[in-house]
């Protein structure tokens, strides 16, 4: 806007709708670019998920004091496969990730998968994975005991997909094998200790938090394309996957935090613009101000509990809400539908411009500097009114328009 000093005009606003002024720099918003082709907020649709059946099942014991994980034999056939079943959809609720390009975990875990011309390695994947988990973490003590499960499964139409759990398990491992009448584990043609399914599911079933971390893979044609979802709930309030479990598995977030963070935002003032009429005046008039402020008091964000991020904005909102509605449906359109995560080490980008309309219809845009030095002063006044000053040496353009140029959000 070309202000540099103090030649000083001040002007009430009180013309009729008709007139309108528009100073227009380059104004910058959270987001000027399209959000395309957003990751799916499941990898598996509704009727997929319903009809899910385990086709083969098999864990391995990992204890941070032990070298090696305890190899068990394969389950066959699946056991409990409803409680398993259960625990692989609500894994599919969770944050979505993708292979660190070059990874080789993608190319094991599709040696799972049954094909006509290939030999049948479940069994050895699944002691590979145990082998590289107990790598990855080491003699870490902060590694509760517990069970590495792989779990090959089937959709409606066929196709196969992987899910990884990690159970805590507490107890004495040694009690939950089945025993000969001797009282020793059984074991099978390769040695290997059979469990007691019944057994470790009552255990897992005592605590609710004993399935630590979880993750279901849907291959693609190539590593590029495979579909992860994950549930971390070791790694604190927004479940997304610890250092290890991320280093074991060779993933990462399929949207970096800067990227959800912007999307959020957008998403939440998109939801106030359609709803002006659901929230306080002085938040309609200032969405992305409002947005900006409760991003920087809060800590992140949880898909269960949309209510509470957009709450913190409006000040409050009821569970059914219009604009509720709406935030949600935005979510799921730009690809935060299951996507809980941190704050930390995100800022949305600096809002480097100030936009001001009047009631009259007049529209005022301004970098954000030239009011940190009285170029331009918005005042409200004593009636009820605002003056707008600018200190200008002169006028750069001064000319006519057929039309006022479109203005985005």
């Amino acid at each position: 806007m070309g202000i540099n000093d103090s030649s000083l005009q001040t002007f009430p606003f009180k013309e009729s709708r008709e007139s309108k002024i528009n100073l227009q720099p380059a104004l910058h918003q959270f987001s000027t670019r399209s959000i395309k082709d957003p990751p799916s907020m499941s990898i598996l649709n509704d009727d997929e998920i319903s009809a899910l059946v385990i086709e083969r099942m098999i864990f391995h014991v990992v204890k941070p004091e032990s070298t090696d994980p305890t190899y068990l034999a394969e389950v066959q056939p699946p056991q409990c496969a409803d409680f398993f079943s259960e625990r692989v959809k609500e894994t599919l609720k969770g944050s979505s990730y993708v292979f660190v390009p070059g990874s080789g975990i993608p190319d094991l875990l599709r040696k799972t998968l049954k094909g006509s011309d290939a030999t049948d390695q479940f069994v050895k994947v699944s002691k590979d994975l145990a082998a590289r988990f107990k790598d990855k973490v080491k003699q870490d003590k902060r590694l509760a005991p517990g069970v590495l499960m792989l779990f090959l499964l089937r959709t409606s139409n066929g196709e196969q997909i992987c899910a990884v759990i990690k159970y805590e398990y507490q107890q004495v491992v040694a009690s939950s094998y089945l025993k000969d009448e001797q009282g020793s584990p059984r074991l099978d043609p390769d040695g290997n200790p059979i469990p007691d399914l019944q057994s470790l599911v009552e255990t897992f079933t005592q605590d609710r938090k004993s399935m630590q971390k979880s993750a279901v893979i849907r291959f693609g044609q190539s590593a590029e394309e495979d579909q992860i979802v994950v549930i971390d709930h070791a790694s604190g309030r927004y479940r997304d996957a610890s250092q290890h479990f991320a280093n074991f598995l060779d993933i990462k977030r399929a949207m970096e935090p800067s990227e959800m963070t912007t999307r959020l935002a957008d998403a939440a003032f998109h939801a106030i613009k359609s709803h002006k009429d659901e929230v306080p005046a002085e938040i309609a008039k200032a969405p992305k101000r409002h947005v900006r402020q409760a991003m920087a008091r809060l800590d992140g964000f949880d898909h269960e509990k949309p209510e509470e991020f957009l709450g913190s904005i409006v000040q409050g909102l009821s569970p059914d809400a219009k604009i509720l509605t709406t935030f949600r449906s935005r979510l799921s359109s730009c690809g935060l539908a299951s996507e809980a995560f941190a704050f930390e080490g995100t800022s949305l980008p600096p809002a480097e411009y100030r936009r001001v309309i009047t009631n009259e219809g007049i529209t005022v845009l301004f970098n954000k500097n030239h009011e940190k030095d009285d170029k331009v002063q918005v005042q409200n006044t004593d009636n009820g009114g605002v003056t707008i000053t600018i200190n200008a040496t002169g006028l750069e353009r001064d000319d006519e328009l057929e039309k006022m140029p479109r203005l985005s959000d």
